[in-house]
C-alpha cells in the first residue's frame, strides 16, 4: 500500500527503539497547481533522453549521482563494493545517447579546473564535452584541508569567485543548466562569493535533511534513501531548467525515389499473364493440369459459370418446375395450368430477378 499510494520504496534505518522511518510522496490536489511529484524512470527519460549530464564534486555529490542513476533504472548503483577505489571518475550510460558522468573533484580548485576545461573545449567546438546539465557540490574537503589560515581563506574565496564566473559561462555558452548542491557548513562563504547566485538551481541540502540528521552515520553522509529525495528534487527542477527536447525534423523522400522501372515492368508482365491465362497463380496451374485432367484454368472457368452436363432446354424445364412449386406454396393451391410462353417468360424473369 505504501508503494502503490505514496510511492514509498526506500525505508530508513533501524533505530534503537525498533521503528523504521521512511519517506513517502503525498498526492497533490489538482487545484493547488503543485507540480512536485515522484518521478519515475520513464518520466526522467523523457526529459534527459539524448542529453549529456555531468556531476562534479565530492562524496556527497557522488551519492547524489548514484541516487539519480537509481531513478534512471540502475537499481544497484551506489551499492557497497570493497573492490572499487573510492575516489575515481564514473561514467554510465543508462539509456542510449544519454551519458551520465561523475568527476571526482573534492576541492573547489578541482571543480574549477574541470568546469573550465569543459567550457574551453566546448568553445573550441568539441561537442563531446558540451553538457546539458551540470551538477556541482562540495565544501567539506575545503573546510578540512584548505581553510586553516587567513591566506587559505583568501585563496579559497578567490577560487569560488572564479568558479561562479565559470558557472555563468557554462550557462551562456553551452546553455547548460548548472545546479549547486548546497551544504550548511559552507553556505555563507559560497553565497558571498557568488556561487549560489550563479547557479540555475540550488538543492538546499540542510532543508530536506533537517528531520533526518539522526541518521547521519558520520556527521556528513546519509543513508541512500536520503539522497533519493535529493535526486527527486533535482529531477523536479528540470521542468523549468531544461528546454523541451527538439524533435528531429524528418524530410520524406521525394515521389519516385524508391521506384524501380525494371521491377515495375515485371509486375505488368505478371498481371498480363494472370489476365490472359485466367489463372490467379500466374499460369502455374497449367503445370498441375499436366498430371490431373480438368484443372486447366479456362476449363475451371467454364465449369464455374456454366452448368455442366445440362442443355439449355433442360435448364428451361428446371426453371419452369421451380416457378410452379413456388407459386403453389405461396398461394396454398394446386400448381397453375400451363400459361402462354410470353407470360411464363415474364414470370421466370421476375423470379430470377429476385
Amino acid at each position: 500500500m505504501a508503494y502503490r499510494d505514496y510511492q514509498a520504496y526506500s525505508f530508513g534505518t533501524c533505530l534503537p527503539h525498533g521503528n523504521a522511518q521512511m519517506w513517502s510522496w503525498d498526492k497533490q490536489a489538482s487545484h493547488t497547481h503543485c507540480r512536485f511529484s515522484h518521478r519515475d524512470e520513464l518520466q526522467v527519460k523523457k526529459v534527459l533522453s539524448r542529453r549529456k549530464v555531468i556531476f562534479i564534486g565530492d562524496s556527497m555529490t557522488r551519492n547524489l549521482y548514484h541516487a539519480s542513476l537509481r531513478v534512471m533504472g540502475i537499481t544497484g548503483s551506489g551499492a557497497y563494493d570493497a573492490t572499487l577505489p573510492k575516489h575515481q571518475d564514473v561514467s554510465i550510460l543508462p539509456w542510449e545517447s544519454t551519458p551520465v558522468v561523475f568527476k571526482w573533484a573534492p576541492l573547489a580548485i578541482d571543480q574549477l579546473a574541470i568546469l573550465k576545461e569543459i567550457n574551453d573545449k566546448s568553445t573550441e567546438g568539441d561537442e563531446n564535452l558540451a553538457q546539458d546539465l551540470i551538477v556541482l557540490g562540495g565544501g567539506a574537503w575545503d573546510r578540512l584541508h584548505v581553510y586553516a589560515t587567513d591566506e587559505d581563506r583568501k585563496s579559497h574565496a578567490a577560487t569560488l569567485k572564479e568558479l561562479s564566473a565559470e558557472m555563468q559561462r557554462s550557462q551562456q555558452q553551452q546553455h547548460a543548466a548548472v545546479v549547486w548542491e548546497d551544504m550548511e557548513a559552507r553556505r555563507a562563504s559560497y553565497a558571498e562569493n557568488g556561487v549560489l547566485d550563479a547557479s540555475s538551481f540550488v538543492i538546499d541540502g540542510p532543508a530536506f535533511t533537517a528531520s533526518r540528521v539522526s541518521e547521519s552515520f558520520d556527521g556528513v553522509h546519509y543513508p541512500p534513501q536520503i539522497y533519493d529525495a535529493g535526486a527527486q528534487i533535482l529531477f523536479n527542477s528540470l521542468d523549468w531548467l531544461l528546454k523541451p527536447p527538439e524533435l528531429e525534423t524528418m524530410t520524406p523522400p521525394r515521389i519516385g525515389k524508391m521506384s524501380n522501372p525494371i521491377l515495375g515492368f515485371m509486375m505488368l508482365v505478371l498481371v498480363c499473364i494472370g489476365l490472359f491465362s485466367f489463372d490467379g497463380f500466374l499460369g502455374f496451374t497449367y503445370l498441375a493440369s499436366a498430371f490431373v485432367k480438368g484443372l486447366k484454368p479456362h476449363e475451371l472457368n467454364r465449369e464455374a459459370f456454366h452448368s455442366s452436363g445440362t442443355s439449355d432446354k433442360e435448364q428451361d424445364n428446371l426453371l419452369r418446375s421451380r416457378l410452379a412449386k413456388s407459386k403453389a406454396l405461396k398461394g396454398k393451391r394446386a400448381p397453375p395450368k400451363a400459361k402462354t410462353s410470353g407470360n411464363l417468360d415474364a414470370e421466370m424473369s421476375a423470379l430470377l430477378g429476385r
